[in-house]
């Protein structure tokens, strides 16, 4: 009965509701490294932009060890303005995708294969947002779970509660809310150089992550 307030309201002579809250909570060790990889190119023309981008996008789509998820490709001009009227001194093309792996050395060998790509001052490659989550699959299933076992929980204490107090009580409202406690490690952002090809990129621990619920009961009681 402790951690638990109960406030109970008359709704007849011999009838009332048992109002409280109860956490359910579950860590679940982080199993997925994610990050964002950017790469930026300027040149004179846009073709020669879009073909030293397919260079690089080659290399990502035939690193099957990781998934890959493309998030932007584009080419645009770049404009310098002389008495206010604009003039094309070149091209800027990005490429993006979101990476993910369940090992820390895949992730370390495929950013290392990308940044080898690197030649010239045009060309700037980062790495943001590396750290580790759970995965969503994972993260769902066990938020099913939570849920179910708070339902059976509340079953299993109403039938308590009958036996305790001599009365019939039930199950009337059961709401459950949400709270996704994420202890992510800190996030880090490391900008390709020419040195980077040669050393390993420094990814951060595996931690825990803890998915919690906090559903409120009503339970009438005749």
């Amino acid at each position: 009965m402790r951690f638990l307030t109960l406030l109970l309201i008359p709704i007849f002579a011999f009838s009332f509701d048992v109002k409280f809250n109860k956490k359910f909570s579950k860590e679940l060790s982080h199993d997925t490294l994610t990050t964002y990889l950017t790469i930026t190119i300027i040149d004179d023309t846009e073709i020669k932009v879009g073909e030293k981008l397919e260079i690089f996008n080659k290399k990502i789509k035939s690193y099957d060890k990781v998934e890959r998820k493309l998030g932007k490709f584009n080419i645009r001009p770049k404009y310098k303005y002389s008495s206010n009227t604009p003039k094309i001194v070149g091209y800027l093309g990005e490429l993006r995708y979101q990476v993910n792996s369940r090992k820390a050395r895949f992730m370390d060998e495929f950013i290392s294969e990308v940044t080898k790509l690197k030649k010239n001052r045009d060309t700037s490659i980062s790495v943001n947002n590396l750290s580790w989550a759970v995965k969503e699959d994972t993260y769902n299933i066990t938020l099913d779970l939570l849920r179910l076992e708070a339902i059976t929980w509340g079953q299993r204490y109403a039938k308590i509660l009958s036996s305790d107090i001599d009365r019939n009580c039930k199950i009337k409202e059961i709401n459950i809310s949400t709270t996704n406690q994420i202890m992510r490690m800190q996030n880090r952002e490391v900008y390709a150089n020419a040195s980077i090809s040669n050393k390993s990129i420094p990814i951060p621990e595996a931690n825990q992550e803890k998915i919690k619920i906090n559903p409120s009961y009503i339970l009438e009681c005749e």
